[in-house]
């Protein structure tokens, strides 16, 4: 059993803690300071959902399905942590409240483990690779599952640090919409950084001697991969320390007897099923981070073999990604506030599952110019554009109907669960995530059927098509199912008000009673 030492008395409150304002506006300041903490989780996972499956299958010649089973364990793992961590963070007492201290301390194992991921020991691999299959699964497993841990551990008190700065419902719209702005920024800028800069041009490769992209070749992995833990550490901490003079008015952990055993772990997992809202959420994020994980996985294939473009082209698909999503991002609250959240979750949600698979799909069927047709970028980079869009529109969008669910359940349950809500999605979305890794490392081996070393421009036909196969329409299946289950969703404006309204008139009548209790005691 798991027992953690949170054993205390119910009811009780620490010193001078106070309600966050439901009404509290927030200033520019601390909306970047949050945001720009969103740069260390946007680069951590850019490498890890770029580079880590063409890195181990075309580098270090790890089998396909073996790198998806790691994916798969480490997100699992990720999964079951984000609860936790959620649990312990709403739980945390200390002078420097319940989220900053994880903002802090997360980052330097995060970055040890990320360095150790893309840094197998030698002899593992080379000549012996094929022999030492299970020692490289192991080693990316242990690394993987790691760093997703140290990741959570900053990244689940950094979103319920987002719901707690501010109650009203346009100023949580607004922290998101900056978090996620940043968030595409940052990650599509230390993508084009990665492209155009680290892999820029081609190798010859040590292995064989040919001439590949330098995503092939293993020297070009180690300037990048220093980079990217520097700017994870400068980004987080300074996250926390932008958005520290908000400690003191911040909602304090309240006190409760119960010790966090295994079984009451997984009670507060499922509780949050009991609001029929979070139901909805989650079970379309099931089938949209199956997607997901498709997508993420096959893209760089996708880039590298079908479209054979070199670094320098795919760094601008990444580019045209940022000012995209942020646009999505910053018109999410605008077009929240007129017409209500659930139709522009449900738009956003089509045109990412629409633009996710439609270049692909118009190639299977012979509709776009060949390969290295200056023509074909055009299209790319427009299909790029109206994805990363309908991404940024729709990821505010979810993230504060969260919140507004958090509402929801502090009117019924009368305690603050930021945490417990925002890690118990992302505990169902990773799960379902990770089988879509697994299922596309099974379908790259055995159905698409890549072989080692790969050069662009070589492989049969066959497999180019089995490869869009896969990323087309078998993708976009899933994709199609979420679009149909969040239709379901019904937490209209109008209702959220109800709520806030409910949750000021108790706040009043708890103040009320405190200060009659006071004025009794002192007669």
């Amino acid at each position: 059993m798991l027992f953690f030492n949170l054993e205390v008395t119910r009811g009780e409150t620490i010193k001078n803690s106070q309600h966050t304002p439901v009404d509290g506006k927030l200033s520019l300041g601390t909306k970047l300071a949050f945001g720009i903490g969103a740069t260390g989780e946007a680069v951590y996972t850019g490498l890890f959902n770029t580079f880590i499956t063409i890195y181990y299958n075309q580098v270090v010649e790890l089998n396909n399905a073996l790198i998806g089973l790691a994916i798969m364990l480490a997100m699992i793992g990720d999964a079951i942590t984000d609860p936790l961590v959620g649990i312990i963070s709403d739980r945390w007492r200390s002078s420097r409240g319940r989220r900053h201290p994880f903002l802090w301390v997360a980052p330097i194992p995060l970055v040890i483990a990320l360095w150790c991921v893309f840094n197998p020991p030698e002899f593992l691999q080379g000549a012996s690779a094929e022999d030492n299959q299970l020692g490289l699964f192991l080693w990316l497993a242990a690394w993987t599952i790691l760093g997703r841990a140290f990741l959570t551990l900053y990244s689940v008190p950094h979103l319920a640090l987002g719901g707690e700065l501010s109650k009203n419902q346009f100023q949580r719209s607004q922290l998101f919409s900056a978090n996620t702005a940043i968030a595409y920024i940052s990650g599509a800028s230390f993508a084009f950084i990665a492209w155009a800069g680290f892999f820029a041009g081609e190798r010859i490769r040590a292995s064989d001697g040919a001439v590949v992209p330098a995503q092939l070749a293993a020297e070009a992995y180690g300037p990048l991969i220093m980079t990217a833990c520097a700017v994870i550490l400068i980004a987080i901490w300074a996250c926390a320390a932008g958005t520290s003079r908000h400690i003191p008015n911040l909602t304090s952990a309240q006190r409760t007897e119960n010790r966090l055993t295994l079984k009451h772990f997984f009670a507060q997992i499922f509780s949050t099923l009991k609001n029929p809202n979070y139901r909805i959420i989650l079970l379309g994020f099931f089938f949209f981070m199956i997607a997901s994980g498709i997508y993420d996985t096959l893209n760089v294939f996708i880039n590298t073999y079908f479209w054979q473009l070199p670094s320098e082209k795919i760094a601008w698909l990444g580019l045209i990604a940022a000012p995209s999503a942020a646009l999505g991002a910053l018109l999410s609250p605008i077009l929240m506030r007129r017409f209500d959240r659930k139709p522009i979750m449900l738009t956003a949600l089509a045109g990412t599952a629409l633009f996710a698979q439609l270049v692909v799909n118009l190639r299977l069927m012979g509709l776009l110019p060949e390969n290295h047709d200056p023509q074909l970028m055009y299209y790319l980079l427009a299909n790029a554009a109206g994805f990363t869009f309908s991404l940024g529109l729709g990821t505010v969008a979810v993230l504060s109907m969260i919140g507004d669910i958090v509402d929801d359940n502090e009117l019924a349950k009368g305690v603050r669960e930021e945490g417990l809500f925002y890690s118990a999605r992302a505990f169902f979305a990773k799960a379902s995530y990770s089988f879509g890794h697994l299922f596309a490392g099974i379908m790259l081996e055995y159905f698409v059927r890549l072989p080692f070393k790969a050069v662009p421009g070589e492989l049969d036909a066959d497999v180019l098509f089995r490869m869009g196969l896969t990323a087309g329409p078998i993708m976009g299946l899933a994709a199609v199912f979420s679009l149909l289950i969040y239709s379901r969703y019904n937490l209209p404006r109008s209702r959220h008000e109800e709520i806030l309204q409910g949750l000021k008139d108790r706040l009043e009548k708890k103040d009320k009673e405190h200060d009659n209790a006071q004025s009794i005691a002192k007669e």
